[in-house]
């Protein structure tokens, strides 16, 4: 994953950035403890209604299902003492989403900084980069969000970024079974 000070390398087998020194220590010693996880939808500022917080976990329980991975969206009111891009960061790692490989993907609101942040786990960077999730941002979620919709401007990006992983994922799938069916040979 890319360090959220400089955008190099960290991972675990690099935990120190090489171009900044940063460390996923540094945010434990300015955090301390993260908030307990509850599952693919964690609206700790309150925000979402009950059936606006089922829909989204439902559409992510499903995607999960489906494809495997873990995409989890959560809303603080802010991520203050650090920056929502080091947050983010830090949350991923520390609820090791998507598990051993981090195979997954946080969406992060920060209310108070008026911040979206996404941490994309190396094992899904080759599927959604980092321009394309800005990408869906940008055009698709942030006009929602200055209109105050935030159940509109989480449903439509969760959607969009879902298509973008479920392409990629029907691809994959395809030049599998292309690959494996040509494997074979007769006797």
């Amino acid at each position: 994953m890319k360090c959220p000070r400089c955008g190099l390398i960290v991972t675990d087998l690099v935990p120190k950035c090489q171009g900044c020194g940063f460390s996923i220590q540094d945010l434990d010693r300015k955090l301390k403890r993260h908030p307990k996880r509850i599952g693919f939808v964690n609206d700790f500022a309150g925000v979402l209604s009950a059936e606006e917080k089922s829909w989204i976990e439902n559409q992510l329980s499903e995607f999960n299902q489906k494809y495997g991975g873990q995409f989890v969206l959560v809303i603080v009111k802010s991520t203050k003492p650090v920056k929502p891009s080091e947050y983010v960061f830090w949350l991923f790692n520390r609820w090791q989403i998507g598990g051993e490989n981090h195979t997954g993907l946080m969406v992060l609101l920060a209310l108070s900084e008026r911040r979206i942040e996404s941490e994309i786990g190396y094992s899904w960077e080759d599927i959604i980069s980092d321009v394309e999730s800005g990408k869906v941002f940008d055009e698709n979620v942030i006009p929602l969000l200055k209109e105050d919709k935030i159940h509109e401007a989480l449903r439509k990006g969760i959607e969009q970024i879902s298509g973008i992983l479920e392409e990629t994922a029907i691809r994959l799938e395809e030049h599998t079974e292309e690959g494996s069916a040509s494997k074979g040979s007769d006797v």
